[in-house]
């Protein structure tokens, strides 16, 4: 008897020790199922992150594709750009200019300006007398209007350009080159400029005007109003 009990008690301690083996195994295969499905979790996240980067590596190749195809192209129409404004600057010109002391115009990749004398001598703008400078001021903005109007205009001279403006662009003029600056205005009607708005005081601008719009000054209540001529 016992034998049979000590044999009982044996088997009583087997069991514990079993069941505790067994509570430990399925203590370390529910850690085991979590951290595989940590792992799945982990592993999602970084397929993610990985197409993430293929995708931000592919947009950053379009991206500096683009940058250099308009670096590109930004440089092939400043190109074309000064050369078409060299063009119209030299038109405008040998129209304009009266004095047979200089050959042409010279624009460079930078928009500065060289004025050339008839023995080929460059001299920079800032050397010129005022009146010639005036000069070359008119022709600058006619050639740039001219380049901004065949854009807007398709290349072709319409009559919806927009309006040019000149403010007192006869000061420092002498009357040879004020009568050239009515050719010029002339001219530029031709290409068909469709309004051409001049404020000045210089009678000759005035009688050649179409429409003429004075301004005046109430001296009481220093308002000033437009009057038709």
């Amino acid at each position: 008897m016992h034998d049979f009990q000590q044999a009982y008690e044996k088997i009583i301690g087997d069991i514990e020790e079993k069941n505790n083996q067994k509570a430990g195994l399925l203590k370390e295969i529910g850690q085991i199922e979590t951290n595989l499905k940590r792992k799945k979790a982990l592993q999602e996240k970084l397929k993610t992150f990985n197409n993430r980067e293929k995708y931000l590596k592919a947009v950053r190749s379009d991206v500096e594709n683009l940058e250099d195809m308009y670096m590109r192209l930004r440089a092939d129409l400043r190109t074309r750009n000064i050369d078409a404004l060299d063009r119209l600057l030299n038109e405008i010109f040998s129209f304009m200019y009266t004095n047979n002391a200089y050959s042409h115009i010279q624009l460079d990749t930078d928009y500065e300006l060289t004025i050339y004398e008839k023995d080929g001598t460059p001299l920079e703008p800032k050397l010129l007398s005022g009146g010639e400078r005036a000069i070359f001021n008119l022709v600058l903005r006619c050639a740039i209007y001219r380049l901004l109007s065949e854009g807007l205009a398709g290349g072709e001279y319409r009559n919806e350009m927009p309006p040019l403006i000149m403010d007192e662009p006869t000061v420092f003029l002498d009357r040879g080159h004020v009568h050239q600056l009515l050719k010029l205005i002339d001219l530029m009607r031709d290409m068909g400029v469709g309004q051409i708005l001049i404020v000045s005081h210089d009678e000759t601008l005035i009688d050649s005007a179409d429409n003429v719009f004075e301004v005046q000054k109430d001296p009481t209540t220093n308002i000033s109003s437009i009057i038709a001529q």
